[in-house]
């Protein structure tokens, strides 16, 4: 009797907390905090350059957030007891998740291939435009002068920093491009959350895919959670926030022993065991031992983490071959970033057709207003390409060219989204390969209309590469107001504000940072320099000295998506095929150069002890082992950068 009781208890308390649904004091928090993590996320990414918690997943800065929020909970407890105020009552688990859900969309926008990268294009063209470099002849005249920054004395402050950013010469220009660009984003937002609702039902309630990346956010918020009183879990916290410890203080004091878990391409030993022919192909190789992508990688699939181990030496492998047999003299062999999206194509293809049912009866439902989700998600997506289709036509793109292009780009969220929804690797890059790049490739630079082509190259910014697109976070948000029982509209409505209020953001911090340090002055490492330019010295390349006809990217292509295919069809015609085709498709990114050593390790520790003591084994040894890994170096090394940006000083970067 005393047991079912303390059932019942216990359902009652599961039941209160889940309506305790969407609160106004976690959505009015969630956003308050927008700001000073969009501040955080660019001081480290971009003004400093140490520490890229936008290149992984889920986003290392919001689970160290979150978890903070969730420590304050026994504080708020004990304040509780003596000020009966609503405000001030513990955080359930729904608010943590609405916490989460809405810093991850910002930190999404605000991240490294996000409005990190359009900002330092706003400011480029007219400030880097010689006579040397011909562009004023080139593409100057057609591009939008709308949305760039031309006024020299606000482009001259914002390189050179130590200016207010809201003195009238300075942040007037900025006016109408942060409207304009400010609209784009937020037309982009609408239309993956459109995307979202109509596939939602496909992929939670008829494939029921797990959605890997909420496991740790969903542990970290979980109350009374076991693993806080494993000896695992803490054995895996203290050694890689001792690693992070000791690493920080050698960064501040290079007399402090350190223990170097990141091994970079130009280490002297590593780079002495490429030298000479044909191991100079393997220039480039990374070795790393990061103690939390060793924790992610406890947490992935094996088949996921053998495949990303095997496709990666597989991509070395053709370079190498490629350099004995002569290859390497064809322009730009192995076509490494179209051979990947070949491979993303053919999941986002896959995805499409076996969904096409009930993608149908979901559009069918939308018409005739039986659900009115997918009804709004159709408007949405609706909406949202008819909006960005106007917006690339009034930039001077062609209706044609402007299908096309949002229709590639389309795929490749289709392919994303379902990657990390089914899988949960921790980086999905795509470098150098969005819809500009292949239409490139399809069609030649003299193929497409000059107009066209430049249009298609100041998108580059959104289609550098996709580690922090916001379109996954989306549809996992959705997966928390299923679970938890919301409402399906209220948490598109959340998302939605929160995606406007971190595009703002965003911006804001952005245009501050670049007046205070000035981008010339304060910034460190090459990212702005990167972002700012490469679509425009690539547009100076196509226009100036159009390249000879290349048909090797089409082929790569078309050999990717093929290759995935055929891995599809072992998966499901030989049970115990082992190599996954996710990761053939992520394993040629920048990202998996890094990351590769750090996913074997874990796979072969997985597989060791589930080998030896089974699934009990591993479920109650190394999974709390792994996410003490993952936890200690994301508090610690947060941390660490927290205190770099207080002070002024550059600090140990856990990551990259």
């Amino acid at each position: 009797m005393v047991k079912r009781m303390s059932q019942q208890l216990v359902t009652r308390a599961e039941a209160v907390e889940i309506a305790d649904g969407l609160t106004q004091r976690a959505i009015l928090l969630g956003l308050l905090l927008l700001l000073p993590n969009a501040y955080w996320i660019t001081m480290m990414e971009l003004v400093r350059y140490a520490g890229h918690p936008s290149n992984i997943a889920p986003f290392a800065n919001v689970v160290f957030i979150v978890l903070v929020l969730a420590c304050l909970n026994p504080v708020l407890r004990s304040i509780n007891k003596r000020i009966r105020f609503s405000w001030l009552r513990p955080f359930s688990v729904t608010e943590l998740l609405t916490v989460y859900l809405i810093l991850s969309i910002g930190t999404a926008w605000v991240g490294h291939d996000g409005i990190q990268v359009l900002m330092p294009q706003i400011v480029y063209p007219f400030r880097y435009a010689s006579p040397e470099n011909r562009w004023e002849e080139l593409f100057l005249p057609l591009l939008p002068k709308w949305l760039y920054v031309s006024d020299k004395t606000a482009l001259r402050n914002a390189y050179e920093g130590g200016h207010l950013f809201w003195q009238p010469e300075n942040f007037r220009p900025w006016i109408t491009p942060l409207i304009g660009w400010g609209s784009f984003c937020i037309a982009l937002s609408i239309l993956m959350i459109g995307l979202c609702l109509l596939v939602r039902r496909r992929w939670m309630d008829e494939e029921r895919l797990t959605y890997p990346v909420l496991y740790l956010p969903q542990e970290v918020v979980k109350p009374q959670n076991p693993i806080w009183r494993s000896n695992p879990f803490w054995l895996g916290f203290a050694a890689s926030a001792f690693v992070d410890v000791l690493n920080g203080f050698a960064t501040l004091y290079p007399s402090f022993p350190s223990i170097k878990v990141r091994v970079w391409h130009y280490d002297p030993l590593l780079a002495s065991l490429f030298v000479g022919y044909p191991w100079e192909a393997l220039r480039g190789t990374r070795m790393s031992f990061y103690p939390f992508a060793i924790g992610l990688g406890l947490l992935l699939p094996p088949d996921l983490l053998l495949s990303c181990w095997f496709f990666y030496w597989f991509e070395r492998l053709q370079r190498l071959i490629g350099l004995m047999v002569g290859w390497t003299q064809l322009p730009g062999y192995p076509w490494t970033n179209f051979q990947a999206f070949g491979g993303y194509a053919g999941i986002g293809l896959f995805a499409l057709w076996i969904a096409r049912k009930s993608l149908w009866q979901a559009t069918t439902r939308a018409i005739s207003g039986l659900d009115k989700n997918e009804r709004w998600g159709l408007a949405m997506l609706i909406f949202g390409l008819i909006f960005l289709l106007a917006f690339a036509r009034t930039m001077g793109m062609g209706f044609v060219t402007g299908l096309m292009f949002f229709a590639v780009y389309l795929l490749l969220l289709v392919s994303i989204t379902r990657i990390r929804a089914e899988l949960g690797p921790p980086a999905h890059d795509l470098h150098y390969a969005g819809p500009d790049e292949v239409l490139i490739a399809v069609f030649g630079p003299q193929g497409l209309p000059k107009r066209d082509l430049i249009v298609a190259k100041l998108f580059y910014w959104f289609n550098r590469a996709y580690r922090s697109l916001p379109c996954p976070h989306y549809l996992e948000g959705l997966k928390v107001a299923k679970d938890r029982s919301l409402s399906f509209g209220k948490t598109t409505a959340v998302m939605v504000l929160a995606s406007v209020f971190s595009i703002a953001a965003a911006m804001l911090v952005h245009v501050y940072a670049f007046y205070a340090y000035g981008i010339t002055a304060k910034f460190v490492g090459p990212a702005i320099t990167a972002f700012g330019g490469e679509p425009f010295w690539r547009l100076q390349g196509l226009l100036a000295a159009p390249p000879p006809p290349n048909p090797y990217p089409v082929r790569a292509m078309i050999a990717g998506t093929l290759f995935t295919f055929a891995l599809m069809w072992l998966r499901a015609s030989v049970t115990w095929f082992p190599l996954h085709p996710v990761g053939y498709a992520i394993s040629t990114s920048w990202s998996m150069n890094v990351l590769w050593m750090p996913l074997f390790i874990a796979y072969l520790g997985k597989m060791g002890i589930m080998r030896v003591g089974g699934y009990r084994a591993f479920r109650e040894t190394a999974l709390p082992f792994g996410i003490g890994l993952v936890l200690g170096e994301w508090t610690i090394g947060s941390l660490w950068l927290i205190y770099g940006v207080a002070r002024g000083i550059q600090t140990y970067a856990f990551w990259v």
